[in-house]
């Protein structure tokens, strides 16, 4: 159980990480932003 658990937060913290990396690249396109973060993950 601990496994699974370890594997979320590694999964949420990669997903912020991407998240945070589009966001500070694509200042004004939110739409094709969200768009592309969907097609990342």
């Amino acid at each position: 159980m601990i496994e699974v658990l370890v594997l979320a937060v590694a999964l949420s913290m990669d997903a912020f990480a991407v998240s945070i990396g589009l966001g500070s690249k694509h200042l004004q396109k939110t739409r094709s932003l969200s768009i592309l973060a969907a097609l990342y993950f």
